[in-house]
């Protein structure tokens, strides 16, 4: 099944979902890496303290931990809530404009990762499928990692979700291409 055509509840159960969601978004994979290794993404690689710095930073295991903390407490934001795809952007927001980290979140690819397993974890294999030919196409993993990002709103399309849930993803996907910097150049040159 897929929880991304649930119903929402009342006006404030929205507000507190949305607000649940930026909290929870604001909790960076990288911040608690940085306590647990002593190692302050911020201050290595690209200064970023998402997945891919944490790679650079410490190897597999600091990518695996970034990575899997972030779009895990997107899971777990999105099944404790009752508005599904309004909650997936707060989270994003919440992960890209942190309230505990001013002006340091992460780019978002793993709160992305997270919404698409969220929605059904077939979409998630498609999407792994989709950047593995991206990359033999692009040569580039940021890139190739762009492409399933430009694809998140037909999922929402695809489960008849109406129209906000389709402009939430819309509105997920451009700020993950903006916190990539890629909304002034081609993806695919």
């Amino acid at each position: 099944g897929t929880r991304s055509s649930r119903n929402d509840k009342g006006g404030t159960t929205v507000i507190l979902d949305l607000l649940f969601g930026y909290l929870i978004g604001s909790m960076l994979g990288g911040t608690l890496w940085k306590h647990i290794s002593r190692t302050d993404l911020a201050q290595v690689g690209s200064g970023n303290i998402g997945a891919r710095n944490a790679h650079r930073a410490g190897g597999i295991p600091a990518f695996l931990f970034v990575y899997l903390f972030d779009a895990a407490k997107t899971v777990l934001a999105l099944h404790l809530t009752d508005t599904f795809y309004p909650v997936a952007l707060a989270v994003l927001i919440g992960h890209l404009f942190p309230l505990f980290h001013p002006r340091s979140g992460g780019k978002g690819y793993a709160v992305f990762s997270g919404i698409v397993f969220a929605i059904t974890p077939w979409a998630y294999l498609g999407g792994l499928g989709i950047l593995g030919l991206s990359y033999l196409v692009t040569k580039d993993s940021v890139k190739a990692g762009l492409i399933p990002v430009i694809l998140l709103p037909l999922l929402p399309v695809f489960f008849n979700a109406g129209p906000i849930n389709i402009l939430c993803t819309v509105a997920v996907s451009l700020l993950v291409l903006w916190a990539h910097d890629a909304l002034h150049k081609p993806v695919i040159t």
